[in-house]
């Protein structure tokens, strides 16, 4: 079949090819429908637009989390009422209340990627100190200390005479920031029972004291463990 052979769709079907196109969906058939409808009816290059420039603003106007909805060629395609003599007041009406809506959310995003940029700005240098480590315990040999380097990429851990863990626990460093205890690294010691590792920056270098304790969970919360070293002595 040649292109001028093709069937003219009706406006519903023009504005579903308008649509696919927008979509980038179209079937081979469907592209050849629509190239023979621009070419017979020029003024549909506008429609064309109209549909690609409303494409492109349904972002701008969803949340960060939003999911793009199914049915988003069907709703596209939604038939529209012509506007008679007594709807024009309101068209510019609504288009300016949606300019509004895309305004708002165009701001809250600036606003949040201006905190996202200063969340990623590199933190001030600390100055460099040494927090010495001792023993909770009277009789303990385990000593240690974390040095807050002053540079940008680590701070320094260094422990020794730490005891033999035993099975299934784990060392567990702490740092006492703002009040608060914040979970560090875990460790396991060599055979000697010595550390020496980089460890973060954040939190030991906002830290007023830090600790050591045995733990069954890496990863938990705060010390649920039998404290082993600490610098608040």
């Amino acid at each position: 079949m040649t292109p001028d052979a093709i069937p003219t769709p009706d406006a519903a079907g023009i504005d579903a090819l308008l649509a696919g196109h927008a979509l980038g969906d179209l079937e081979p058939a469907e592209r050849e429908q629509l190239a023979t409808l621009l070419r017979q009816r020029p003024e549909l290059r506008r429609r064309l637009e109209e549909f690609s420039t409303t494409l492109e603003l349904l972002p701008l106007a969803l949340p960060a989390t939003a999911v793009p909805p199914p049915a988003l060629r069907r709703r596209l395609l939604e038939p529209r009422p012509q506007p008679g003599p007594w709807r024009l007041w309101l068209v510019p009406s609504l288009l300016a209340a949606g300019l509004l809506v895309l305004a708002g959310e165009l701001h809250q995003t600036r606003q949040q990627l201006a905190g996202l940029q200063r969340q990623l700005a590199p933190a001030p240098l600390a100055d460099p100190r040494l927090m010495p480590l001792q023993a909770v315990q009277p009789g303990q040999k385990a000593v240690g200390e974390v040095l807050v380097t002053g540079n940008r990429t680590h701070n320094l851990l260094t422990l020794s005479h730490l005891p033999p863990l035993p099975p299934q626990r784990t060392y567990r460093l702490w740092a006492t920031v703002a009040g608060k205890t914040v979970g560090c690294v875990h460790f396991v010691p060599d055979a000697r029972g010595q550390v020496a590792m980089p460890i973060p920056l954040s939190p030991t270098s906002q830290a007023s004291a830090v600790s050591v304790s045995i733990e069954g969970d890496p990863n938990g919360q705060e010390p649920r463990g039998p404290m082993l070293l600490t610098s608040s002595l």
